[in-house]
């Protein structure tokens, strides 16, 4: 009861006062703000099964004061040139590529993403789009983000080409958002449903099983959501909810819903179909049995997505994964559709789980195509300016096989390092996987950290077309952020 009455006092606020940030790159309407992505006239997906909902029913909203938000980012900066200096370090930055372990770490080809050198927005009058060329690559990190990742005109872009068959990028606030009372998650992004095979998606996963590079089991890329997740797809110009528990996708699913049209279907007059200057409002509201999801309308008007999860959500608490999905798209001829546009990222509930990182300016290379040698040996550094509490190493590791991906920390005798899962019915695994190790404090130092990788013996459990070795990247020790009482 006491969930229920928070919830519906934040919400009763929500409704009484507004202030939203006006869009930058094309002025608001007089009567409504413009603030809203992918849809049917795009090459449609395949999907897993899903259940369809009828059409949502809309609602009024405004916007709350930011003094509610636990957290709020509005990506403020209206730079000359589209920058990454502006990128707020109060996130950090992911891509993940389906390589070959012979090419890891190349620069892969350039491809256009929105806005011009000059920040000049992408509209559609104008020929050429205003747009410029980004390369992307897996040496990039929270440090040195990806060059996907950018600012202009007060707002943020993430984009990904066609640079690989399968392609993800991923972006998260490095505080965790605490709904145990009910709670509410907004964020700005278009809407435009020209991107074939591209599309954006939110996933909501308890730090302890933060995943990076994770998609749908039936996707081309090694990595799937983690076993407790709560995911917000917007493929095709459809919203999908799923909610998971207990084990990886595609087992575990809770519910799973998917509304029945194209949001062009439902608002075919809508401008922000075709114009993706135009970045509309959404709002997540998550309470014990249900979740609604609301898109801002031309009109101002919230139109909601309601999912019932009958059992409960099956957790309160988790970081915000902000994500882009690239699936070969000029295969339907996609060549400069690629970008999102992200703006005024803020959600409820008390300020809970802050934690700061400290990458490794460099990655771990101990793959070839072929076998490598069992014993090979590459060391990386992490500099540490003091010692925190709690402190976690994370990264993704290529090729793992069950203790034969070996880490020494400063000397220490090597541990093995796993993945939170291995492929089904083996001990080893293909593609990029997330992994997480508690630290002892007593084993880091101030300063230089040196991380010492080696090649274990291989397995007899491996799977016998697996290669010896395997390639780190994206590695940063984490410490807790604790607030004085």
């Amino acid at each position: 009861m006491r969930q229920f009455i928070t919830l519906l006092t934040f919400l009763f606020i929500l409704g009484l006062i507004s202030c939203a940030k006006p869009d930058a790159d094309i002025s608001p309407s007089p009567t409504a703000p413009i603030l809203a992505i992918v849809t049917e006239a795009t090459a449609v997906l395949p999907t897993a099964p899903i259940t369809p909902s009828p059409d949502p029913t809309p609602i009024q909203s405004a916007t709350p004061p930011s003094q509610l938000w636990a957290f709020e980012e509005t990506f403020d900066g209206d730079p000359d040139s589209p920058s990454q200096d502006l990128l707020p370090r109060t996130f950090d930055y992911a891509v993940t590529h389906r390589t070959h372990p012979s090419s890891h770490f190349r620069i892969f080809d350039s491809y256009p993403a929105d806005h011009g050198e000059d920040c000049a927005g992408p509209d559609p009058a104008v020929q050429p789009l205003p747009q410029h060329l980004v390369a992307t690559s897996h040496e990039s990190n929270g440090d040195h983000p990806d060059q996907s990742f950018f600012i202009c005109k007060n707002h943020m872009m993430s984009s990904m080409g066609h640079v690989e068959g399968y392609s993800v990028t991923s972006f998260w606030p490095r505080q965790e958002f605490d709904f145990s009372d009910g709670g509410v998650l907004e964020f700005d992004v278009n809407i435009n449903d020209d991107h074939a095979r591209v599309w954006f998606e939110v996933l909501i996963v308890p730090r302890a099983e933060l995943k990076v590079g994770a998609a749908h089991v039936w996707l081309p890329i090694d990595e799937t959501y983690p076993k407790e997740r709560i995911v917000f797809e917007f493929m095709n110009n459809k919203r999908l909810v799923q909610v998971g528990s207990g084990a990886v996708d595609p087992e575990g699913i809770l519910v799973e819903q998917q509304e029945w049209q194209s949001w062009r279907n439902q608002f075919p007059q809508d401008p922000a179909n075709d114009d993706r200057r135009i970045r509309r409002a959404m709002r997540i509201t998550l309470s014990e049995n249900q979740i609604i999801w609301s898109i801002e309308q031309e009109d101002g008007a919230f139109n909601d997505f309601v999912t019932a999860v009958s059992d409960g959500l099956p957790f309160t608490q988790g970081l915000i994964i902000y994500k882009t999905h690239a699936y070969t798209p000029e295969k339907d001829g996609n060549m400069d559709a690629y970008t999102f546009h992200w703006d005024n990222i803020r959600f409820s509930g008390p300020v809970n789980g802050r934690y700061e990182s400290f990458e490794a300016d460099d990655v771990v290379y101990l793959q070839a195509n072929g076998d490598r040698k069992i014993g090979e040996q590459e060391a990386i550094t992490i500099d540490l300016p003091r010692v925190g509490p709690n402190p976690i190493l994370f990264g993704q590791v290529h090729n793992p096989m069950e203790g034969q991906v070996l880490l020494s920390v400063n000397g220490r005798a090597p541990i093995p390092i796993s993945p939170y899962d291995y492929n089904p019915g083996t001990c080893s695994a293909s593609g990029w996987k997330s992994f997480q190790l508690k630290l002892d404090p007593n084993w880091l130092v101030e300063g230089d950290n040196l991380f010492t990788w080696s090649i274990g013996p291989r397995p007899d459990c491996a799977e016998e077309w697996q290669w010896d070795g395997f390639s780190i990247m994206g590695l940063e020790v984490q410490f807790d952020l604790i607030d004085a009482p």
